[in-house]
């Protein structure tokens, strides 16, 4: 069994490449379906309600699912040449859209309703494409500098259980679950209007405090050298790559597409977030 939970963590080989893109790439591919599927209709509601704000999201769903698919078919293809830059590579683009998709809810919903819809968007853009880029550059020099290869088995159990590689990652958990346990307070404050009070969004970041939670019990296991920790690590990781995309769908997406009514684009963003199903009068428990 740790075997197969290793592979989802460190692929290092064929049959292991073959487990993770099974596990990891089926639910992506069943989600790039589904929004073929839906393409047509998400376009025409795109162009009809001129959103900038559900364009960007939709359009970074596709990439983000895209590049995950694309990694996971690399990931069987290097896995055959011993050749790591490429896969790397792809893991980084398509780390850098996850997180760039994970921060850019948080700082676009914390910024409440003082401006406009385009200001807002640009100002979060900017906000989570810095943070993600900045990731990619602390790992990309662990990657390149350091030879410690974040993404993939170390070559040896001894590299692969090292806190130099999975005290990055723990770093990383830490940071998140600490911003969505504030989230999760917010509610309790005076800063509660700040957030949609739709109850989806709670159990949207309630998911993730899960999926980091176990991330960093993995992470502190691996790095402690014991092996249970793939298997920890390893679910964490399947929820992250491969139901984070359809879970910011549902939350945000999902309701906007479903909705006929139209939205006026002349007025705040706020009223447009409002409009779109996710705020609602009065908050109510989740």
């Amino acid at each position: 069994m740790t075997d197969w939970c290793q592979d989802l963590v460190s692929p290092h080989s064929h049959g292991a490449s073959l487990v993770y893109t099974v596990v990891i790439g089926l639910p992506t591919l069943f989600f790039l379906v589904f929004l073929g599927w839906r393409f047509m209709p998400s376009i025409r509601k795109l162009q009809s309600q001129q959103s900038h704000i559900m364009t960007t999201y939709y359009a970074f769903l596709w990439i983000v699912g895209l590049l995950n698919l694309l990694r996971c078919f690399a990931l069987i293809v290097e896995a055959q040449f011993s050749s790591p830059f490429i896969l790397n590579v792809l893991w980084l683009m398509t780390r850098f859209g996850l997180v760039m998709l994970e921060v850019s809810v948080v700082v676009f919903l914390l910024q409440g309703y003082l401006t406009s819809g385009r200001e807002a968007l640009a100002r979060t853009l900017w906000m989570s494409g810095a943070y993600a880029a900045f990731e990619n550059m602390v790992v990309m020099i662990y990657i390149f500098g350091a030879h410690v290869p974040l993404f993939l088995y170390g070559g040896s159990e001894e590299a692969d259980l090292s806190w130099k590689k999975w005290s990055v990652w723990l770093a990383h958990t830490l940071l998140f679950l600490l911003v969505y346990a504030l989230i999760l307070i917010l509610p309790y404050t005076k800063w509660r209007d700040r957030l949609p009070a739709k109850p989806s969004f709670y159990r949207y970041i309630v998911v993730l405090v899960v999926v980091n939670v176990l991330a960093a019990l993995g992470a502190i296991l691996l790095g402690s050298k014991i092996e249970a920790g793939y298997c920890v690590y390893g679910l964490a990781s399947f929820l992250y790559y491969s139901i984070y995309p359809p879970l910011l769908y549902i939350t945000f997406l999902a309701e906007f597409f479903s909705d006929d009514e139209g939205l006026d684009m002349d007025m705040m963003y706020y009223s447009e977030m409002k409009d779109a199903g996710y705020f609602e009068d009065s908050y109510e428990q989740f």
